[in-house]
């Protein structure tokens, strides 16, 4: 390489500063040129600093050699004496390798641990090796790590090695990410912190997490800020006062006939519903005075409420309807709503024990809407309709329950008409002699029982209104 650098220099040329200077070769002239010269000077210089800086770089892996072994090569102190000395024969085989780092141990008077998990057979021939290549070459051909401790040295596999190296670094990135976070508390005014909870769930980061307090209604969210300024936002648009729905209910007795005057459209209204009978006997123990079992009902649509007043009315006095029934109630935008309109009956029964078992059942109409607000001030309500009845049998007191489901959209202040429902009642009426008829047994002599069955048509208005904030 300096052989050809000087020939390329004299059979060119070299320039010191301004200064020309020729050389020649076979009586040849040349030009001095500054580039080629500066040229091939720089290439000179890496080639002779390749060499030079090699020497300095380390291309060992380091696995966790004692730090004592870089000083096996230089003037050893007390503490290096132990692990610079050289074995002139080392021979193991398929031993476990705990008794190779044992003998280690021993010579280098250093406290050396094994992790459980390290379970290798090692086989070993070696001639005039010192301890560190001994210890070094145990960690490379077995891809073990040899850890620092307090004390002692710790030989573990070297995958195990970075998991946990890993894992530290995880955990701090945990905390960090914690020291991260902060607690926003949102006091929610106009609705359920339940129903904002469930809203503003996917809002919530991986790193975050959301507390209700039912009491106070609020949300105590945790979450990085930036996360949490998205879910104020959320709760400041979906926290509002929305508009309620007035239910106003008319259930009325009422002769069929009369229905056709109050313009009712039997087949306009209804979205979709189902019906379902239930009965269940009960065995019976004393008596009460009534029962009843339904028809099938009907759905329909009254347009404008003032001329179904007047028409209702003029029914009314003329005898041909009774109103039983006129609840109201006032309920939220999308939120459930009911309304009962019937009596409790007093069932007796016998349990096993043969003790008397009174039980009340709810007999009657109860009727659960849920109003939900759309566009041009219609309303869709779900409307779930229970008429409950009871009928004397032989056996006891037979308990029987009608059910409806139904979706119905109409507008504010129109009437939805729920028809169909047929009421039997029967009355037991006694008559007889006074005083005679009350002695017992020879009593049944001198009285006797009427029952009279008198079937009814129930129907039920509802009225929506949207009551507007």
């Amino acid at each position: 390489m300096f052989f050809w650098f000087f020939r390329e220099l004299f059979v060119y040329k070299t320039c010191f500063g301004r200064k020309q200077v020729y050389f020649t070769q076979k009586s040849k002239q040349k030009e001095c040129d500054m580039v080629s010269f500066c040229k091939y000077f720089i290439w000179t210089i890496v080639f002779i600093s390749i060499p030079l800086f090699a020497q300095y770089v380390d291309y060992s892996y380091d696995r966790g050699l004692p730090e004592q072994c870089a000083n096996c090569g230089t003037q050893p102190g007390a503490d290096t004496i132990s692990v610079c000395v050289t074995f002139e024969k080392l021979v193991f085989q398929n031993a476990d390798i705990r008794v190779i780092y044992a003998l280690l141990a021993d010579t280098a008077a250093m406290n050396i641990v094994v992790d459980p998990e390290v379970n290798i057979k090692a086989t070993l021939k070696l001639d005039n090796v010192s301890w560190c290549q001994v210890f070094s070459l145990l960690l490379d051909l077995y891809n073990l790590r040899a850890v620092r401790k307090e004390g002692y040295l710790y030989i573990l596999a070297e995958s195990k090695y970075w998991s946990e190296k890993f894992g530290e670094i995880e955990n701090v990135t945990k905390e960090k990410q914690l020291l991260d976070t902060e607690t926003w508390l949102f006091r929610i005014q106009n609705v359920s912190a339940d129903l904002m909870q469930e809203s503003i769930a996917d809002a919530i980061s991986s790193r975050g997490n959301i507390v209700v307090d039912a009491q106070t209604n609020t949300l105590i969210v945790t979450d990085l800020p930036e996360q949490l300024k998205i879910i104020s936002d959320m709760i400041d648009s979906l926290d509002i006062l929305n508009n309620q729905v007035k239910i106003s209910c008319q259930i009325v007795q009422i002769d069929q006939s009369s229905l056709k005057e109050l313009g009712i459209n039997w087949s306009a209204s209804e979205v979709g519903g189902n019906v379902k009978d239930v009965s269940a006997n009960m065995n019976q123990v004393g008596g009460v005075g009534a029962g009843g079992a339904m028809g099938n009902f009907t759905w329909g649509i009254i347009s404008g409420s003032y001329q179904f007043d007047v028409r209702l009315s003029a029914i009314i006095s003329e005898g041909k309807g009774k109103i039983l029934d006129q609840p109201h109630i006032i309920t939220m935008d999308n939120i459930s709503a009911e309304i009962f309109s019937g009596k409790q009956i007093p069932i007796n029964t016998v349990d096993q024990a043969g003790n008397l078992v009174t039980t009340f059942y709810s007999i009657g109409t109860k009727l659960n809407v849920k109003p939900r607000i759309a566009k041009d001030d219609k309303i869709v309500m779900e409307l779930l309709i229970e008429r409950s009845g009871y009928i004397i049998g032989a056996s006891g007191y037979e308990i029987t329950t009608r059910t409806a489901t139904t979706t119905l959209q109409v507008g504010s202040n129109d009437i939805a008409v729920i028809g169909g429902m047929i009421t039997n009642e029967q009355q037991e009426t006694e008559y007889g002699v006074p005083v005679l008829m009350d002695i017992p047994l020879l009593g049944e002599l001198f009285k006797y029982t009427n029952k009279t069955v008198t079937s009814t048509v129930i129907t039920i208005f509802i009225t929506p209104e949207i009551l507007k904030n």
